[in-house]
């Protein structure tokens, strides 16, 4: 099953590859409309998180939203799909980064840094197009897929980019390796963690939210300042990056105090356009009290 599924992949990149760019989108307003007029794809679990996150909100702001949100979450699968073939031409097209020397400021004097982001618009073409706007190498920590042969496809794909690719498992040995040589490492946090064992608890979204601690924990580690890259949708399919500071002097920082910096953060920007965070996932599912 897992060769199947692995031919299967291929066979949609290659398509997506030949696909006009504008048929993207027609093909993904019609997921869209599937996914929520006609399967109602994770619709409770989306208005459940926006009635917790927005609750001076009434049903009838939630509901016009939905849309947005379904809207976001095709184009933004069918838009990493087009950008997978490994091409950096069609990356760059898709994707540009406004103001990458707030980070070659750190890598020039051989400072490693972490570039934290967030589930927000599209996240996978962002990755893909920061690597050669950096004077460093950039090591993407990524959670591998359960196809072995799918995992391998799209970590060539991905590495034809400029990424290096770093397994969630092997994180902390690739930083002890390479955090003296200035380098990038870009991590995506805003997820619930799997367990509330060792989560950081801040408050998120006006919510106690369990959140994933590797971050925090690596940048006091490594002594590596934390930036974010945020991810802006200039006009449909087509991107910028923008790089902002959040803890730049990671040695000061107490136990947590990153996390919740960086929760802030990307809050102020959620709050903004909340169409472009990705609602599907239960962001909330753990407590303090039980799993």
């Amino acid at each position: 099953m897992h060769k199947l599924g692995y031919y299967f992949i291929r066979f949609g990149v290659f398509l997506f590859r030949i696909l006009p760019y504008r048929a993207v989108h027609v093909l993904s307003d019609w997921m869209a409309f599937l996914m929520y007029r006609v399967f109602g794809y994770r619709k409770q679990v989306m208005l459940d998180n926006l009635k917790r996150a927005f609750p001076e909100r009434d049903e009838a702001w939630r509901k016009a939203l939905l849309p947005a949100i379904y809207q976001n979450l095709t184009d933004v699968t069918l838009e990493s799909i087009t950008s997978g073939g490994g091409d950096i031409h069609t990356v760059r097209r898709m994707c540009s980064v406004r103001n990458p020397e707030l980070v070659n400021a750190y890598l020039d004097r051989k400072q490693s840094v972490i570039l934290s982001g967030s589930h927000y618009h599209c996240w996978e073409v962002a990755g893909k197009a920061i690597p050669e706007h950096l004077h460093g190498a950039t090591h993407i920590v990524y959670k591998p897929m359960s196809n072995p042969y799918a995992d391998a496809y799209f970590n060539t794909l991905r590495e034809n980019t400029g990424m290096h690719l770093v397994s969630m498992n092997d994180t902390f040995a690739a930083m002890r390796k390479h955090a003296p040589e200035g380098v990038a490492f870009v991590m995506l946090a805003d997820q619930s963690p799997s367990s509330r064992k060792n989560a950081h608890w801040v408050d998120f979204l006006g919510q106690n939210s369990a959140s994933l601690p590797g971050v925090d924990v690596l940048a006091r580690k490594f002594k590596m300042p934390v930036l974010y890259f945020h991810v802006e949708r200039l006009r449909r399919g087509y991107y910028e990056v923008v790089f902002s500071e959040i803890w730049p002097n990671p040695e000061i920082a107490a136990e947590k105090e990153i996390t919740q910096a960086y929760a802030k953060h990307i809050e102020a920007i959620i709050r903004k356009k909340p169409e472009g965070w990705l609602w599907s996932h239960k962001r909330w599912k753990i407590t303090m009290n039980h799993e």
